[in-house]
């Protein structure tokens, strides 16, 4: 089958589905998402042999020898600034509800670098079905497109997944916007998802507040229990 035909297809059937679940299930434990996620993990390993040669074809000759190095100063150029920002918002916030020593607690939480080293998996699993698979495919399916409005349409995706918490959903757009853009260009997963814990931790713990290290550890707990 042609490749844009097959991907056209392979996208109407997973929009149709993650619609219909988004609206049977809008408020979602995260062992229901990590359940989906690991399903669909599965689906797409079946099928990596055709993505890698049918899909994204042979590495360009441009990004063999050096590609490690600039992904991470690129990827690093995009994360520091919002890091940055997180931190600012998270002193504000922390101050208003704390004085200095609010401040402190916020941002220097002992269970933030716990807190990556738990969500990077997940973020890795993340990145690896919409950097991949969704990616790849709609670049196939619109070849005419330039690669930021690849980038956006596969963000713009990554975002709807978030929904409804509108903060998370917005944050995750933008993100999943930079991380394709960067994986357009380098293909590569592992400093996304790094970037992608270590936001995604820090937006938690800084701006919203969250203990997402103990999070984590009642779901491993309950998944524990499950077993």
């Amino acid at each position: 089958m042609n490749p844009r035909r097959r991907a056209a297809g392979e996208l109407v059937v997973l929009g149709a589905l993650s619609a219909g679940f988004l609206v049977l299930f809008p408020r979602r434990t995260v062992i229901l998402d990590m359940g989906l996620a690991l399903f669909a993990l599965g689906l797409i390993q079946l099928n990596a042999g055709y993505t890698r040669s049918a899909i994204w074809g042979p590495l360009p000759v441009e990004l063999k020898g050096t590609r490690w190095q600039r992904c991470a100063v690129s990827t690093t150029i995009l994360t520091v600034p919002v890091i940055l920002l997180f931190c600012l918002l998270g002193m504000y916030i922390g101050y208003e509800r704390g004085g200095e020593a609010g401040v402190g607690v916020r941002l220097l939480h002992p269970k933030i670098p716990i807190a990556i080293a738990l969500y990077l998996p997940w973020a890795l699993l993340q990145q690896m079905l919409f950097q991949f698979y969704l990616l790849g495919r709609v670049r196939v399916l619109c070849p005419s497109l330039h690669p930021l409005s690849h980038s956006a349409l596969n963000g713009l995706a990554f975002g709807l997944v978030h929904a409804p918490d509108l903060w998370i959903a917005a944050m995750t757009w933008l993100g999943g916007t930079a991380w394709s853009f960067l994986y357009l260009r380098y293909r590569l997963l592992w400093p996304l998802a790094l970037s992608h814990a270590v936001l995604g931790t820090t937006f938690y713990y800084w701006v919203y507040g969250q203990d997402l290290m103990g999070n984590w550890v009642r779901v491993l707990a309950r998944l524990l229990s499950i077993g």
